[in-house]
């Protein structure tokens, strides 16, 4: 017969023990020695933290209309990361607090519910497509994705149509660009894609992007990357992509990077550079499909597009360690490492620092406010000195891959024959 071991009764007390201490520590010592939060940030602190950033005019087009538009999508499904609980929340924090223009696709029953969420604040609702597969560049590909989906790592979550939710993005956002025009005469100068489910805690955002902002980063893009304004396409990105990636060409298909490189949930540009980028996406897409390739991850996609065309695209990318926003700051690494590392300071998610570097000063201050009062007991390294988040620079997308690859890599020769490209 197997012999089990004993728990004796002094292991028993021990644990007992241990387990108490630390009941007190978090219940007690760790507000004790817990470095305070200050009640009054100063403006002088607040600057630096800005590391001298200019503000700069707003902007606004000749025609009254807004500088900037935001599209995004809803369509339920039965099968997704999330629960529907969870979106239900985020749209609340995203459709409620924000002022910007917001253009959203969704289907027939659930437009009434946007609409009481959105209130009084501008919106579209357009529910010309009652599934992502009814999209002109997805439709009749629904059976193409269901196998796709066995090709899928992940695919204990991940499911078709959740695919097509994905990949319908650069459509959608040309789409909502090119219909308020034909049908309002609405021209905006920047328009950006942004998933529903991203604002996922409490902010002070409301004119969000700031035009003005919005402006400046683009005009830092110009001055990086040697290209017009209009034809820059912006990015966020998570993380270095890996070295060896430095031999991928372009017929090996989309880029599951494994350490995140592309931030999928934001990205835009002006209508000329959404059209050009959505032109691109989908001659990829269906040329890697052709190619029996997985193509349901958008974020790989995406990926293989940035070391293709880096010269029209620039980023943001908080973990930079060379950043002068980072130098004199030292992590403090959550229990959850790859959310909030404190890379800059006590920022919040690292994944959403997009929509902190894109908020106007004051909202800038007033989330920097908001995350130094948060309770630091749910992370380690709370002895560290706290740091008001910092607001780094902007990187061109060819220095970003050479920072990788090395100074003297350039990007894949492109073979794939786009009509107008």
């Amino acid at each position: 017969m197997e012999s089990h071991p004993t728990i004796s009764r002094g292991t028993v007390r021990c644990v007992t023990i241990v387990a108490g201490l630390i009941l007190f520590y978090f219940l007690v010592l760790d507000t004790m020695v817990r470095p305070p939060v200050p009640q009054w940030l100063s403006f002088t602190d607040l600057d630096a933290a800005d590391m001298g950033v200019p503000q700069l005019p707003l902007q606004s087009n000749s025609n009254g209309t807004s500088a900037v538009l935001i599209v995004s999508a809803m369509f339920p499904l039965e099968k997704s990361k999330h629960s529907k609980q969870d979106y239900e929340v985020w749209l609340k924090s995203f459709l409620g607090p924000i002022t910007t223009d917001i253009y959203m696709f969704t289907t027939p029953e659930l437009a009434d519910t946007l609409r009481r969420v959105r209130g009084d604040k501008p919106i579209v609702i357009d529910t010309s497509y009652a599934s992502p597969f009814e999209i002109p560049p997805l439709a009749g590909l629904e059976e193409t994705y269901i196998k796709m989906n066995d090709m899928d790592k992940e695919k204990w979550h991940h499911s078709p149509g959740l695919y097509a939710i994905w990949n319908a993005k650069p459509f959608l956002l040309e789409s909502a660009v090119n219909k308020l025009k034909e049908e309002t005469g609405a021209v905006y100068e920047y328009a950006f894609w942004n998933d529903g489910g991203s604002f996922r805690r409490d902010h002070t955002y409301s004119g969000w992007p700031d035009p003005a902002r919005v402006q400046q980063v683009w005009e830092e893009g110009s001055r990086l990357t040697g290209t017009k304004k209009e034809d820059l396409l912006f990015f966020p990105i998570f993380q270095l992509p890996e070295p060896q990636l430095k031999d991928w060409t372009e017929d090996m298909g989309p880029i599951a990077n494994p350490v995140q490189l592309s931030e999928g949930s934001f990205f835009g540009g002006s209508p000329s550079t959404i059209a050009w980028f959505a032109k691109i996406f989908y001659a990829y897409h269906d040329y890697y499909i052709s190619q029996g390739l997985f193509v349901g991850i958008d974020q790989d996609v995406f990926n293989a597009l940035f070391l293709l065309y880096p010269q029209r695209m620039f980023t943001v990318w908080m973990n930079d360690p060379d950043a002068p926003a980072h130098q004199g700051v030292t992590e403090s690494p959550s229990l959850i490492p790859s959310l909030e590392r404190g890379f800059l300071g006590e920022c919040g998610a690292e994944w959403y620092y997009y929509q902190f570097w894109l908020a106007d000063y004051s909202t800038r201050n007033s989330m920097r406010r908001m995350w130094m009062k948060e309770e630091r007991w749910r992370k380690s390294g709370w002895w560290k000195e706290r740091t008001l988040c910092r607001l780094t620079r902007a990187r061109s997308m060819m220095d970003i891959l050479r920072t990788s690859f090395g100074v003297d890599w350039e990007p894949p020769r492109r073979n794939l024959e786009i009509p107008g490209q």
